[in-house]
């Protein structure tokens, strides 16, 4: 009994240590791109003797990647203008200093992919069904998918800046970004002073879930579910009507609550660009940053935290 006991301790330590090593991995080739950004965009070191008490880092985190390890190279993931022109800015007695968060650790593998969606399936598509599928390993699957590990990054990243003395801390993100950024605050609402979210979506193409057949609305749902909105404050969200993954009319469930400041920005005369995935990513553009008054809504926003 006490050789199955050992065993059985020895494979759960193995186990959690091979996902760690992974995990570790992939968090030293991600921050090795990470960054503070000046109002021009370039990357720079933060003076060490800042004042960390009238500081206020302002988190950037990128949309989702997919499965593979995605860093900050790529258009799409790096911060946009819109975050990176409110470096050295002041709020009050504060200064802002804007950071390049690159989080896409990796997610599911091909088969464990596989394996989730087809388990999904063959239960009619019932999210219950999968929440405790686990890989061969014993780890559960739900787990090891992009968002947890892109929490993760972010999480951990909150507490690094923690440590170090700076307890200003607002979150910021794009698509995936904003959307696991607003998981956070709901999560850690002491710990996170706000979140800025731009077009925050986590669900593939809203289309998607309108087909009641391929069971992507229980899942959005169950993504939904990670937000709990009763607990959301000072969260501040974009979004386009055109936006073919979330709108203002499929993310209701934020805009209704009081504690969120909605910004539709539909009729802006910026033009989504493919690059950035059309009108999902408006708020990208320079265009947006520079000739739509409202991207000022952040430093009214902030001012109101501070």
């Amino acid at each position: 009994m006490k050789q199955i006991l050992i065993l059985i301790i020895f494979l759960i330590i193995n186990t959690n240590s091979y996902a760690d090593k992974r995990f570790e991995k992939d968090l030293k080739k991600l921050s090795k791109l990470n960054s503070f950004v000046d109002s021009q965009g370039n990357n720079y070191k933060l003076d060490e003797n800042i004042d960390k008490e009238k500081t206020i880092i302002l988190i950037y985190t990128h949309g989702s990647g997919g499965r593979k390890l995605q860093g900050c190279k790529n258009k799409w993931f790096q911060i946009p203008p819109t975050v990176y022109q409110l470096d050295g800015i002041k709020i009050k007695d504060f200064t802002i200093k804007t950071y390049q968060l690159c989080s896409g650790a990796r997610g599911w593998t091909q088969n464990e992919n596989d394996l989730f969606w087809d388990t999904y399936d063959a239960n009619n598509q019932d999210i219950k069904s999968v929440l405790n599928l686990k890989d061969k390993n014993g780890v559960l699957l739900i787990n090891k998918w992009n968002s947890p590990m892109k929490r993760k990054v972010i999480k951990l990243k909150v507490d690094e800046f923690k440590e170090l003395g700076f307890n200003n801390i607002i979150l910021s993100g794009h698509s995936a970004g904003g959307w696991d950024s607003l998981i956070l605050k709901s999560n850690f609402p002491s710990e996170i002073d706000g979140v800025i979210a731009f077009h925050p979506a986590r669900s593939g193409k809203f289309a998607k879930a309108k087909n009641p057949h391929n069971g992507w609305i229980n899942w959005r749902k169950y993504k939904i579910s990670l937000i709990k909105v009763e607990k959301l404050e000072n969260v501040l969200v974009f979004s386009h009507t055109k936006d073919k993954y979330e709108n203002p009319r499929t993310s209701k469930f934020l805009s209704d609550s009081e504690n969120v400041k909605f910004v539709d920005v539909s009729d802006t005369k910026c033009k989504g660009k493919i690059i950035y995935g059309g009108y999902h990513g408006i708020t990208l553009t320079k265009c947006f940053a520079d000739e739509d008054p409202r991207s000022k809504e952040i430093i009214k926003y902030l001012n109101k935290i501070y």
